[in-house]
């Protein structure tokens, strides 16, 4: 069995910058709810077709219980201060209509994965997929599906492994302090992995719909084409901007096959009110 010791939580937070993530900032009792504008060139088919999109997102913490593998809902249960993820999107291909949410539970302090899930609609199938890590287990993946098959296997461990659905999150967290790199590993739903290498690239200003915005360019590449939550897989390389100001929001995200730009962002409580009610440039929930 293959379990996470000090040691390796250690070596996950050598890559991230622990100050960043457990700042009291995040204990506001808010989400961080952001949308994006994709363009992606490929059809669902992976046909060359020009779609287009908008992406929602939200970031939260709360307590999971990694025992459960569930969020934490009572005071006597373990809890683990963790940032909860999720993205999701509609697009239409033919005759097809496809819907995607992605969510992710991590350790606030190292980011180390506790659990990720992918459900997905289309006309022929719903499907569901799970990437878990027990805590005093071998992680395992779960597939479930009306027509594309049902599957449970269990996978090695490695340290720094990090699933498709954390990078945005990871890539703010990135600590470059004396190295202008850091590597890690991209697990995929099936349990393999892709080795990865994130360098700070420079900093550009831009052009966003809330005006002109600094940003730190950081370029990551990949030994192998990667899952991608926009585009099935990234290539070998995409290019992520994140904010210079302390939240280090997620600006753009490019790679050959799509683009994804920010276009409005705000922190809210959306369990207790209609986020869209304060939004101003989004009209249409994804």
């Amino acid at each position: 069995c293959t379990s996470r010791t000090a040691s390796e939580q250690e070596e996950a937070a050598g890559i991230v910058d622990r100050s960043f993530l457990t700042h009291e900032r995040w204990n506001d009792g808010r989400a961080e709810i952001a949308f994006y504008d994709v363009q992606r060139a490929q059809n669902a088919y992976g046909e060359q077709d020009s779609l287009q999109f908008t992406v929602g997102t939200y970031l939260v913490k709360h307590g999971f219980n990694p025992e459960k593998l569930t969020k934490a809902t009572t005071q006597e249960e373990t809890r683990t201060p963790s940032f909860k993820y999720a993205l999701f999107y509609e697009f239409a291909s033919g005759s097809y209509q496809y819907k995607r949410n992605y969510v992710v539970n991590r350790r606030q302090a190292t980011l180390q994965p506790l659990k990720a899930s992918f459900t997905s609609f289309d006309w022929c199938s719903n499907q569901y997929r799970e990437l878990a890590f027990p805590q005093d287990a071998e992680p395992f993946w779960l597939k479930r599906s009306d027509d594309y098959g049902n599957a449970r296997r269990t996978f090695e461990g490695r340290r720094n492994t990090f699933t498709s659905s954390q990078l945005p999150l990871l890539v703010r967290a990135l600590d470059f302090q004396g190295t202008d790199t850091r590597q890690f590993w991209v697990v995929t739903q099936e349990g393999a992995f892709v080795r990865a290498e994130a360098t700070r690239a420079g900093r550009d200003t831009l052009r966003l719909s809330t005006g002109a915005t600094p940003a730190e360019r950081i370029a990551v590449r990949y030994d192998a084409p990667a899952p991608s939550m926009i585009a099935g897989e990234t290539g070998q390389a995409e290019t992520y901007w994140r904010g210079a100001g302390p939240w280090r929001l997620l600006l753009r995200v490019e790679s050959d096959g799509y683009e994804m730009q920010l276009r409005e962002h705000l922190r809210s409580p959306y369990w207790q009110e209609n986020v869209y009610d304060r939004l101003r440039r989004i009209s249409e929930r994804p």
